[in-house]
């Protein structure tokens, strides 16, 4: 169970069922407000607004501490584009009705998904806690090292491995540095939200 106030991970330290839980949050978030999402009389534009403001929030509340599987980013883009079809309704070819397309929904969002949002929000969280003074805590969390074996295999992929994977795709460099400064960090994080690679 995926608490109000916390991240809870499984006993293997994954964040899946907390994952599941939030999806569950922001479904209740989108049943609350079906019927404004569905109505004809109001603009796209709003009903994005809405979703955007009061819907996903809901559904990625505390994401900015999450390490995500492939798996887990399936159930949260399944889970969004649902919502897009309500908004954006079906597709008319001749005299048949179809449902939009994956590529037509990540179209209509300009690239900007649910899953970039959380990348975007992991950077922006990385330049909050990175500015931090030494002793602060959540920054002696982040930069802590456990000084034990890691099991056998493919390790799994800590946070912070997580976060500098997408800054390295990003291609930004010397990332410790430009951290410290909060505008030029600003646009790194813009630039996550919709970038072909994350």
């Amino acid at each position: 169970m995926c608490l109000v106030f916390d991240n809870v991970i499984d006993k293997e330290g994954r964040i899946s069922e907390c994952v599941k839980d939030r999806i569950q949050a922001g479904n209740k978030a989108y049943a609350a407000n079906y019927h404004m999402l569905k109505s004809k009389i109001i603009k796209r534009s709003v009903k994005m607004q809405t979703y955007k403001t009061v819907v996903r929030p809901s559904a990625t509340y505390r994401s900015e501490t999450w390490t995500l599987t492939k798996s887990d980013e399936n159930l949260l883009r399944i889970f969004e584009r649902k919502i897009l079809r309500k908004i954006y309704g079906p597709v008319q070819e001749g005299d048949t009705w179809r449902i939009t397309y994956n590529e037509e929904l990540s179209g209509f969002i300009k690239g900007k998904d649910i899953v970039k949002s959380i990348t975007a929000q992991r950077i922006r969280w990385l330049g909050h806690v990175k500015r931090m003074e030494a002793g602060a805590m959540p920054r002696m969390m982040m930069e802590g090292r456990l000084f034990i074996g890691r099991r056998k295999g493919r390790p799994r992929l800590r946070w912070m491995d997580d976060v500098v994977a997408d800054l390295r795709v990003m291609k930004i460099r010397q990332w410790t540095e430009k951290v410290e400064d909060r505008k030029q960090w600003r646009l790194v994080v813009k630039g996550a939200k919709a970038h072909p690679g994350l």
